[in-house]
């Protein structure tokens, strides 16, 4: 039996646990699982308790570090550096750590600088989540068909590696290796600047005298596009403060693209707005027709007419003795 310690039981974390004790022995990569898990909050643990996210808890992080194979780090990303710190102590050698912070360069960096050399780090995150916070909105079928990002480098123990992918495997998640500075130049575009962009709706139009009215007026576009807001503001805000330079490019993308459309309407030039929203529609149709959350060659991969599949690495989980 694996054990694995979860720090930090919100939503992720407690939507990992439960998707963990949720997966069938028999069938997962992992084998049979015992979760231990720990937050500094003890009406998160009990919540996650209720949820059935986790099989005991622990008392301390020392508690919950001293009998895991794996430990998950899901606390907000600039909390990592303490967790990491702290363990750094804790851990038995050959203990392997990830984590599902949102950006990946700096956590990388912590857990070189900090963690010991007999421990292995494989930084993780994956690509899914929901507006509602904390272990009462987790689901074990969060991670379902959504890309995983894992972030390893040369220095990586080949075996860390295999066992994270399994784990990843384990809750029903796609693994997908990238490059830690590449990982947050992307997800600053496709996941940062959207939340951005809801908060900044809801920032502008509630703070005017005229709200009261208006929220009255608000329908589904409203609705659809302020989803973000409604996050933890805790873990957005620690998102944009270890993502500055990637999320600073993309800010500067949308103030050159608002300026423009700002011209293009108040001189009435009627071809040139229709000429974007029509390069916009089908950006957005033919990102639908590509079935998003496949990765690149996964199509391919899955015509494939053999049984047994090598993982993207080539190896394979190794089936635990019974």
């Amino acid at each position: 039996m694996i054990r694995i310690a979860i720090i930090g039981l919100g939503l992720i974390g407690a939507s990992l646990g439960m998707a963990l004790r949720n997966a069938d022995p028999k069938e997962s990569p992992l084998g049979a699982v015992e979760v231990i898990g720990y937050d500094r909050e003890p009406r998160v643990v009990r919540a996650a308790r209720g949820r059935l996210a986790i099989d005991r808890e622990a008392h301390s992080l020392a508690e919950a570090a001293r009998e895991a194979q794996i430990v998950i780090v899901a606390t907000p990303v600039r909390a990592i550096h303490e967790v990491l710190s702290e363990l750094a102590t804790l851990l038995p050698a050959g203990v392997i750590v990830t984590d599902v912070a949102s950006t990946k360069a700096q956590v990388c960096r912590w857990a070189a600088d900090l963690l010991p050399a007999t421990v292995s780090f494989v930084g993780g995150h994956p690509m899914a989540g929901r507006e509602r916070s904390g272990p009462e909105a987790a689901d074990p079928d969060l991670f379902r068909e959504a890309i995983y990002c894992l972030t390893a480098t040369s220095a990586t123990a080949p075996q860390a590696i295999e066992v994270v992918e399994a784990l990843v495997r384990a809750v029903g998640a796609k693994p997908y290796y990238i490059d830690p500075e590449e990982h947050d130049a992307y997800v600053a575009g496709i996941s940062h600047l959207p939340l951005l962009l809801s908060v900044g709706l809801v920032t502008t139009t509630s703070a005017t005298p005229a709200w009261k009215e208006m929220a009255a007026l608000a329908a589904t576009g409203f609705r659809d596009v302020s989803r973000l807001a409604s996050g933890d503001p805790q873990m957005q805000r620690d998102i944009l403060l270890t993502n500055p330079h990637g999320l600073a490019r993309w800010i500067d993308e949308m103030i050159r693209f608002l300026v423009t459309v700002r011209e293009q309407i108040n001189t009435g030039d009627a071809p040139a707005i229709e000429q974007m929203l029509q390069q916009a529609k089908a950006a957005r149709d033919a990102w639908l027709d590509s079935k998003p959350h496949l990765r690149p060659g996964e199509a391919d991969f899955n015509a494939m007419p053999t049984v047994e599949r090598p993982s993207l690495l080539g190896f394979r989980f190794p089936k635990r003795e019974k």
